[in-house]
C-alpha cells in the first residue's frame, strides 16, 4: 500500500520582543526602540508618565521600532516612567519597558544680605547637583574670603569679611559651574564702612547743621560730593578742607579714626587745640590751619614722618611755643606759620628748614639761635624769622644782619651781568629796590631818589633794581615794557634786573620796597623787614617812601629841597565850587577843602578842582554811598594857603600838619568858617568836612563834633595820588566823619579802662556813635544781634575780639573791614549806622526791613574775598599804617 502523508500545522507562539531601552537624557527628544513580535500591540504609557512620554507610531509591520518622545526635564531629579507593550488579543503576556531619565543640573543660591562695618563670618543658602568652583573678584580678594562649602547638595556658601573702616565697597563672587551648560552665577556683595557714620558725628561735633555749604552730607552719594571731603577707594586715604562753611567748636578726639593725607581748616569759629590723637595721623602730607580762633599747636608731630607741607597762618589767639616735632619730618618742603602769636624762641632745629620756613608776624622773643648765624647764608636765615609782631622780636642789637638778594650772576635788563656781592663790595652803599610804576607811593619816592641817585652817585651810592609788571600783583614778567618803563622814567642809571629773580623779606606786592646796606653787605636800613625787637641801631620797620631819602641823607649828604612856594594872588580863595546836587531827600552836605595848596593851584580846571572832584569821586566809590549819591550836596571851596608844605616854618590856610609818618587836626573853627561860605549852607550841624592836606602822607585823622554832630576829615594827599588818598578818605569821612564809627583795630595790650568803655556807651546812647563796636560777646545782647540771627548774614557778621584801639575785652561785626584794615568795604553794622544817617538827614524814618532790602547789594560782594587794602610797603603782618584815632570836639 503506497505511503500515506499526513501534514500537521501547529500555530507559531505569540511573541513580542523588545530591545534594549535607552537611557533618556535631561534634555528629552525623539527616541526609538526595537521590537519584534507576531501579534497585534498596542503601546500604553502609564498615566503618571503621561505628561513627559508620548508614543508616537510602531515603525513596521512585524519587526521594527517604537518611536517616542520625550519632554525636557525640569527637576533636578532623575525620573522614571513605564510604557506597557501589549497584545491586542491578549493572548501574549504584557512587556512594560521602564524609561529613566536624567536630572536637570541646576545650582541655585539665596539671597545676599549687606555686610556690616564689623564683618565676621556669613553664609549664602545654595541648592546644587552639579559640581562647581568659587571665585572672588580682584577688588574683593583682599577683603572677602570664600571658605567652603557646607553639606554635599543642600547647604551654605560660607564667606568671611574683614572690618570696613573706610568707605561702603562692593565686589562680585562667581559660581562656575564644572558640567552641563550652565551659565556662571554671580553673588554681588556690598559691605558698608564706618566712614559715612564718622564722618556725621564730625558733622554734628562741628555745628554741620549751621554750615553755609553742607552739600552732600548724610547722603548715599559718593564721599567726594560731600562738600569739603576727598576720598581714594583704592587706598582708603581722604582729605578734608574746609574754607569759611561756618565750622564751630575744636576739633574732635576722634580725628584720627579718618586717614587723612591732607588737612584743612580756615574757619574763625575753630577754637581749643589739636587733640591728642591728631598724632596718629600718621599718613597726612599737608596741614592748613588758617584764620581760627585756636588758642596753642601743641607738640604731637614725632610720628608724622610723611609731612612735606604745614601752614599755620592768621590764627590770631594761637600762643604758646613752637612745637619743635613739627619740623622731624625729612621730606618736609615748605612750613609757613606767620601772622600767628607764638611766643617764646625758635627751636634750633628748625634752622636746618630756613629754605622753606617763614616765621613772621608772630610774639617770638629771645636771642637768635646760633645755627642761625653760621654758614653763607645768614641772610637769608634770619630773613625767616626776624619780622615779628610790635613789641617783641629777638635780640639782634649786636648782630650784623646781612642782607638777603638773589644769589649768583644776574642779567640787567639792558644786558649787562652783575651779583649782588660784586656790586656791594664796590661801592659805600647800595640800595635794594622794588617798585612798581602803577602804585601811588612809588610814584611819589622814585623822582625824589632819582634826584638823590643823581647827586651822590660819584659818593658811592648805587641802586639796585627790580620792577613788578602788573598791578594786580601776578608780576608777569613783560620784559620789553619793563626796560621801555625804566628807560622813559630815567631809571636806567643804575642796574635793573627782571622781577621773577626778587628776594627780599617782603611780600613781593608791596611797593616800594627798600634795603640799604654797607660795602660788607650788612642791613643798615629796611621797609622789607618790620622789626620791633631789640634793635639799637633803628634798621628795620621803616617805610620806603617816607624814610629811605631821610635815611641816606644821614650817609651821604642832604637832599636837593628847593624853597616852598609863597602865594601872592589870594582872589580866589573862598571861591565855591558846587560839585553835585542832591536829587532825592532834603539834601545832606558835603564840603570838601584843601590845606597846603597855594594860588598857581586854583585856577579853572586846575590841580585844586581836579583833586576836589577825585575827593567827591572816592568818597561815593563803594556802598552804600555809592546808591544813595543822589541824596548828596556836595561842594568845594578854594583855600588859598601862603605856603605849599605843612610843618614848622611853613603857613598854610587851615594849619593842619603832615608828615612822613602822622598827621595833626588843623583849626576847626577855619574849616566851619570856610564851609559856610556855600550860600546854601546855614550852619554848622549835620555837616561833613573833608581837608585834603597836601603832603607825602597817607594818613588821616578826624575831628567828631558832639554838639553839632558833624565832622571834620583829614586826609593826606599822598602826593595828590587819588587812588591812595581815596581809601584814607573812605575810612575817616565815610567811616569816622559821617557815621561816627569807631576804629576795629587794636593798638593797645594793656587791661581796658573803665572810662573808655562808660563814654563810648554814653555816646551811643545819646546819638548812636560807635555802633560798630561793643564791650560784650554775647550773642544776644551785642549792638549788632540782629544780624547774628539773620541767615543771610552768617558768614559775614560774627563777634571778633579786638577793637576800639583795645586788643581784649572790645569785640567788632567783622574780621577784616574798612574800619580796621581800610579793607574796600563796610561791614553790615556799619553799613546799617551809614544807611540810618543818610536817611535821617534826607527827612526819612529809617527802616531796618527796607535797609535789608536794600542791602543784599552788599551781601554776596562784602562776604567774599574782598579786594585787599593799597598800603605802602610794609613789613608782613605791619598792617595799614592807620592815622590818630578820631578827636572829639564841642
Amino acid at each position: 500500500v503506497a505511503p500515506t502523508t499526513l501534514t500537521f500545522t501547529q500555530a507559531e507562539k505569540k511573541v513580542i520582543a523588545v530591545g534594549d531601552v535607552m537611557e533618556i537624557p535631561a534634555e528629552g527628544g525623539t527616541f526609538e526602540v526595537d521590537v519584534q513580535y507576531n501579534t497585534d500591540v498596542v503601546v500604553e504609557v502609564e498615566s503618571a508618565a503621561q505628561s513627559w512620554i508620548h508614543f508616537v507610531a510602531v515603525r513596521a509591520l512585524t519587526s521594527g521600532q517604537l518611536e517616542f518622545t520625550f519632554d525636557a526635564n525640569p527637576n533636578p531629579d532623575v525620573r522614571t516612567g513605564k510604557v506597557t507593550v501589549k497584545d491586542k488579543n491578549g493572548k501574549v503576556a504584557p512587556t512594560t519597558l521602564t524609561f529613566t531619565q536624567a536630572e536637570k543640573k541646576v545650582i541655585t543660591v539665596g539671597e545676599v544680605t549687606v555686610i556690616p562695618p564689623e564683618g565676621g563670618t556669613y553664609t549664602v543658602d545654595i541648592h546644587y547637583n552639579a559640581d562647581y568652583y568659587v571665585e572672588v573678584s580682584p577688588n574683593g580678594r583682599d577683603w572677602l574670603t570664600y571658605v567652603q562649602t557646607r553639606t554635599l547638595k543642600d547647604g551654605k556658601l560660607e564667606f568671611n569679611f574683614k572690618e570696613n573702616n573706610r568707605d561702603t565697597r562692593e565686589c562680585t563672587v562667581y559660581i562656575t559651574p564644572l558640567e552641563g551648560d550652565l551659565g556662571v552665577i554671580t553673588l554681588d556683595f556690598k559691605q558698608e564702612g564706618t566712614i559715612r557714620k564718622k564722618l556725621m558725628d564730625f558733622y554734628y561735633a562741628m555745628g554741620g547743621p549751621e554750615w553755609t555749604d553742607n552739600t552732600g552730607w548724610g547722603s548715599d552719594g559718593p564721599l567726594y560730593t560731600w562738600e569739603g571731603v576727598g576720598y581714594d577707594d583704592v587706598t582708603g586715604l581722604m582729605s578734608l578742607a574746609f574754607i569759611n562753611q561756618g565750622l564751630k567748636g575744636e576739633i574732635p578726639e576722634f580725628i584720627d579714626e579718618f586717614n587723612l593725607w591732607y588737612f584743612r581748616i580756615d574757619e574763625p569759629g575753630i577754637t581749643g587745640t589739636l587733640p591728642a590723637s591728631f598724632a596718629n595721623l600718621v599718613n597726612l602730607e599737608t596741614l592748613e590751619i588758617n584764620h581760627t580762633s585756636m588758642t596753642s599747636l601743641p607738640d604731637i608731630f614725632g610720628k608724622m614722618d610723611k609731612l612735606k607741607w604745614v601752614t599755620v597762618s592768621i590764627n590770631t589767639k594761637m600762643t604758646g611755643p613752637l612745637p619743635e616735632s613739627l619740623g622731624n619730618s625729612a621730606v618736609l618742603q615748605g612750613m609757613n606759620m606767620i601772622g600767628n602769636a607764638f611766643t617764646g624762641d625758635v627751636p634750633a632745629s628748625w634752622a636746618r628748614h630756613y629754605k622753606y620756613m617763614f616765621l613772621s608776624g608772630n610774639c617770638l622773643t629771645g636771642n637768635v639761635p646760633e645755627t642761625y648765624l653760621t654758614g653763607d647764608d645768614v641772610g637769608e636765615k634770619l630773613a625767616t624769622i626776624l619780622n615779628q609782631n610790635d613789641g617783641y622780636g629777638f635780640d639782634i642789637s649786636n648782630i650784623d644782619v646781612p642782607g638777603y638778594w638773589p644769589s649768583g650772576e644776574i642779567k640787567d635788563l639792558g644786558g649787562q651781568v652783575f651779583s649782588f656781592p660784586d656790586v656791594i663790595k664796590d661801592n659805600k652803599y647800595t640800595v635794594y629796590l622794588s617798585w612798581a610804576p602803577w602804585c601811588p607811593f612809588s610814584k611819589a619816592l622814585m623822582p625824589q631818589l632819582l634826584d638823590y641817585y643823581n647827586k651822590y652817585h660819584n659818593d658811592g651810592l648805587e641802586i639796585i633794581a627790580t620792577v613788578i609788571s602788573s598791578e594786580d600783583g601776578t608780576m608777569f614778567e613783560d620784559i620789553d615794557w619793563q626796560v621801555s618803563t625804566i628807560k622813559e622814567k630815567g631809571y636806567d642809571l643804575w642796574y635793573n634786573f627782571a622781577f621773577k629773580d626778587n628776594r627780599t623779606r617782603s611780600y613781593p606786592s608791596a611797593t616800594p620796597v627798600a634795603e640799604v646796606y654797607d660795602n660788607k653787605g650788612n642791613t643798615l636800613h629796611s621797609s622789607a623787614c618790620h622789626y620791633p625787637g631789640p634793635d639799637t641801631r633803628n634798621r628795620y620797620g621803616h617805610a620806603a617812601l617816607t624814610d629811605l631819602i631821610p635815611f641816606l641823607e644821614t650817609l651821604l649828604g642832604p637832599a636837593v629841597t628847593p624853597d616852598p612856594y609863597t602865594s601872592t594872588d589870594y582872589s580866589k580863595d573862598g571861591e565855591v565850587i558846587t560839585l553835585q546836587k542832591a536829587t532825592v531827600g532834603k539834601g545832606i552836605n558835603v564840603v570838601f577843602l584843601g590845606d597846603a595848596y597855594v594860588d598857581r593851584d586854583m585856577d579853572a580846571g586846575g590841580l585844586y578842582e581836579t583833586l576836589m572832584r577825585q575827593s567827591m569821586e572816592e568818597f561815593f566809590a563803594i556802598e552804600p554811598y555809592k546808591t544813595f549819591r543822589n541824596r548828596f550836596n556836595v561842594y568845594a571851596v578854594k583855600v588859598v594857603s601862603k605856603n605849599d608844605k605843612t610843618g614848622p616854618g611853613y603857613s598854610t590856610a587851615l594849619g593842619s600838619v603832615a608828615t612822613y609818618s602822622s598827621i595833626s587836626t588843623g583849626d576847626e573853627n577855619k574849616c566851619f568858617e570856610y564851609a559856610l561860605k556855600v550860600p546854601e549852607i546855614k550852619d554848622k550841624k549835620n555837616l561833613l568836612i573833608g581837608v585834603l592836606v597836601n603832603s607825602v602822607s597817607e594818613r588821616g585823622i578826624t575831628a567828631m563834633s558832639e554838639s553839632l554832630q558833624s565832622g571834620i576829615a583829614y586826609y593826606g594827599s599822598t602826593s595828590n595820588a587819588s587812588e591812595a588818598f581815596g581809601i584814607t578818605l573812605r575810612h575817616e569821612a565815610g567811616g569816622h566823619g559821617f557815621a561816627f564809627l569807631d576804629d576795629e583795630y587794636g593798638y593797645y595790650q594793656d587791661a581796658l579802662p573803665q572810662a573808655h568803655i562808660d563814654y563810648r556807651n554814653s555816646m551811643y546812647q545819646q546819638y548812636g556813635w560807635y555802633s560798630n563796636i561793643d564791650f560784650t560777646n554775647d550773642p544776644s545782647k551785642v549792638k549788632w544781634s540782629a544780624f547774628l540771627s539773620d541767615d543771610r548774614y552768617k558768614n559775614e557778621v560774627g563777634i571778633f575780639e579786638g577793637g576800639s584801639l583795645y586788643s581784649k575785652g572790645t569785640y567788632r561785626p567783622s574780621e577784616n573791614s574798612m574800619m580796621r584794615d581800610n579793607y574796600e568795604y563796610y561791614n553790615a553794622p556799619s553799613r546799617w549806622a551809614i544807611y540810618k544817617r543818610i536817611m535821617e538827614l534826607s527827612g526819612e524814618t529809617a527802616s531796618f526791613e527796607k535797609f535789608l532790602e536794600y542791602d543784599a547789594v552788599n551781601r554776596t560782594s562784602a562776604s567774599s574775598a574782598p579786594r585787599p587794602p593799597l598800603k605802602a610797603a610794609a613789613a608782613p603782618k605791619r598792617g595799614i599804617e592807620h592815622g590818630a584815632p578820631p578827636v572829639v570836639i564841642k
